[in-house]
């Protein structure tokens, strides 16, 4: 099978979407010698004058640069015209190019989550209008479909009903398939006991309520900290970030490897978004043994299962009451390290591809 890879997302700033693009094709990379019928090639527009990317390189899989431009055009009109050779494309990245849907040449796509219409407000109106457009005919035309919860997949069949047979779910891995490598220049994590966030600062995460939960915190505790790592996107709503505290430090993106100290040093992970259609940092966050809170919320049921505090998205209080148990509870907290842990094994990026794999063979097949 010659397997043909979109690769839009490697031009793109790296969220959870991108980090699941990018660990599939690496572990596709490690795995490829030991798969004698596929062949696999990603297709990229031009990244040479794309400034600040983290382009992989890869070993066995290639990846060829095609085109001009970028973004949806290019992904709808020069990434068509290089599929002749291929037996099936697989976007990764929640949308695909409509002829192809239309044409010879299978597609997989993997739609993440629906939050462009189950929260609208949230998301800029360019987005929501090309989303209402790409996804709907995805969920329509493409062989396959994969999402990457079972609650995600209900909710999905919610919209699209018609597409229960071509509508499958796969869970996320977790921690990155190659660990990275500490730079003497990554910032370092506070010394004492933190509260961590980890995520986009938008309003589906629940952000504010973060923010008001910490301030709640800190206030009672004089050595406490609480640091949020991770960037606004540029297609979400802002978020109101409050007065300045110098004991909330906004890290903005980390590298993995200072994201990676900064979980094994935090005292808990505090992780109450409104909606989740997987959730990458609290598997994350086990597997470093931070015990982790959560919203109570489907998706992060089933991904974190006994592993995990749970919390009201909507009231703060009890973001406040769990964090607080987690911190004043040393036994308890070793518990959730160990259950966490344990919980975070389930969870590879191996057994994420195998499982993709199936799929993709599956609509060569069919």
């Amino acid at each position: 099978m010659k397997l043909t890879i979109n690769g839009r997302f490697l031009t793109q700033p790296v969220t959870g979407v991108q980090r699941y693009a990018r660990e599939l094709c690496a572990t596709l990379d490690d795995a490829l010698p030991d798969l004698p019928d596929l062949t696999a090639e990603v297709l990229t527009p031009p990244l040479g004058a794309r400034r600040g990317l983290d382009v992989p390189t890869y070993e066995h899989l290639e990846v060829r640069e095609v085109g001009r431009g970028g973004g949806h055009r290019w992904e709808q009109l020069v990434l068509p015209r290089h599929l002749s050779d291929s037996d099936l494309l697989f976007c990764p990245g929640n949308t695909a190019p409509l002829i192809t849907l239309r044409g010879r040449t299978p597609v997989v796509v993997t739609v993440h989550d629906l939050a462009f219409r189950d929260f609208p407000e949230t998301v800029s109106r360019p987005f929501r209008m090309a989303y209402e457009v790409l996804v709907p005919a995805t969920m329509r035309r493409a062989e396959r479909v994969i999402t990457v919860s079972e609650a995600e997949r209900t909710r999905m069949l919610k919209h699209f009903p018609k597409a229960a047979d071509r509508l499958v779910a796969v869970s996320n891995g977790g921690l990155p398939r190659h660990r990275p490598v500490a730079s003497p220049d990554d910032p370092r994590p506070p010394d004492g006991p933190f509260v961590l966030y980890v995520g986009a600062l938008n309003p589906r995460k629940n952000v504010a309520g973060v923010i008001a939960a910490c301030r709640a915190l800190l206030a009672e505790r004089p050595d406490l900290r609480a640091v949020f790592v991770g960037d606004p996107s540029g297609i979400y709503q802002a978020v109101d970030l409050g007065p300045a505290d110098e004991r909330m430090v906004f890290a903005g993106k980390l590298s993995d490897a200072a994201l990676e100290a900064h979980y094994d040093a935090a005292s808990v992970l505090l992780f109450p978004s409104f909606h989740e259609a997987s959730g990458l940092p609290p598997i994350e966050a086990m597997a470093h043994g931070c015990p982790v809170v959560v919203s109570e919320i489907p998706a992060l049921r089933e991904r974190c299962g006994d592993a995990a505090l749970y919390c009201d998205p909507h009231d703060v209080a009890t973001m406040v009451t769990q964090v607080a148990r987690v911190l004043d509870d040393s036994a308890l907290a070793a518990d959730l390290a160990a259950r966490g842990r344990e919980r975070a094994a389930v969870y590879t990026w191996a057994n994420c591809l195998s499982e993709t794999l199936d799929f993709l063979q599956q609509a060569v097949r069919k």
